[in-house]
């Protein structure tokens, strides 16, 4: 499989990590000519995750259409196509349609209040 040239490759900047609401999410997109990469960061009690967006059950994005990720509780992000809950501190599956399967992590470092 071709890698996506939109993915960011390593050590770029994906966010500040007070731009990530504290058990919330937010989806970051990126674009290299017709190709097309987004992921979700997450943050729970200071501790930053970052996932592909899209979800195992039938591989839509998770976000809504105006981009906002949805929280449940402070603790699930929900696929807005058909209800999966994902944990946000490991995008495990905690209930609907994804059947058990997570999210696809994606590994990041955090410096200097930038995640990398």
């Amino acid at each position: 499989m071709t890698p996506n040239p939109a993915r960011p490759a390593s050590g770029a900047v994906l966010a500040r990590v007070d731009e990530i609401p504290d058990q919330g999410a937010v989806m970051r997109a990126f674009q290299d000519g017709p190709f097309y990469y987004s992921l979700l960061l997450s943050r729970k009690n200071g501790a930053v995750f970052a996932y592909e967006n899209r979800c195992p059950h039938a591989g839509y994005p998770l976000e809504r259409h105006d981009g906002r990720v949805v929280v449940q509780e402070g603790r699930f992000i929900v696929c807005t196509a058909h209800g999966a809950s994902f944990t946000l501190e490991g995008g495990e599956c905690m209930g609907g349609p994804c059947d058990g399967e997570g999210l696809t992590p994606i590994a990041i470092e955090i410096k200097d209040g930038a995640v990398l």
